[in-house]
């Protein structure tokens, strides 16, 4: 037997060698691979947006107060809002935004127009903010909303476009006033916040009305 088991083991070994073949050995199995893991996404940090209250333009960086002069704050405008899309230069403040307080006015125009801030020498020789107002311009859904204070810690952002009715059931009874259009004046609305107010232009009277213009500070007569 023993004999017999030699016989076939020189018969293997030579099988291996005229085949150019390694005699078969016992190979480790082959480790798993770990699975590789991507790093989860960093949080988007949040942005406080721009709103616009009766008293002024509230940037993330702080309020930008009616009053403040053009060339302390058009760098943190621009950075919040974007390059204007208009800058009419220093004017008279007879022109298409109508007749406005002061004798020099100058007007930056975001969202393709749908925003406008106008800044005039009202308060002394220099430019100041007076005025921003939202219309039925541009890329009205780019624009900043009007944020009514209606408490505390509770604000109500509206806009061109807002129904009468939602903004009725949005503040308190008796804080907003709407007047009914006549002769060539649209109706009209005047909303008194716990800020200094805001105004605007409706399409009527009715619930289903809507916003037209909204706007914070001094007005401009026709």
């Amino acid at each position: 037997m023993k004999y017999l088991a030699l016989v076939a083991a020189a018969l293997t070994l030579a099988a291996c060698a005229s085949s150019g073949s390694a005699p078969p050995t016992s190979r480790p199995p082959s480790p798993t691979s770990s699975p590789v893991l991507s790093p989860s996404p960093s949080p988007t940090p949040s942005v406080t947006p721009v709103r616009l209250t009766g008293d002024g333009v509230d940037l993330p960086d702080g309020l930008v107060e009616f009053g403040s002069d053009l060339t302390d704050v058009r760098a943190r405008l621009v950075a919040a809002l974007g390059t204007p899309t208009k800058d009419t230069g220093v004017g008279k403040s007879f022109s298409v935004y109508g007749t406005c307080p002061g004798q020099r006015l100058q007007g930056l125009e975001f969202a393709g127009g749908a925003l406008r801030l106008l800044f005039g020498d009202v308060i002394g020789p220099g430019l100041t903010l007076f005025q921003w107002s939202l219309v039925q311009e541009g890329r009205t859904q780019e624009a900043p909303k009007a944020s009514a204070l209606v408490g505390d810690v509770t604000t109500y952002e509206f806009g061109v476009g807002t129904l009468l009715g939602e903004l009725r059931t949005a503040v308190a009874t008796g804080t907003l006033k709407v007047t009914p259009a006549e002769d060539s004046v649209s109706a009209s609305f005047r909303l008194n916040d716990q800020s200094a107010g805001l105004s605007g232009y409706l399409t009527g009277t009715s619930d289903t009305d809507l916003v037209t213009e909204v706007l914070g500070g001094e007005e401009c007569g026709e």
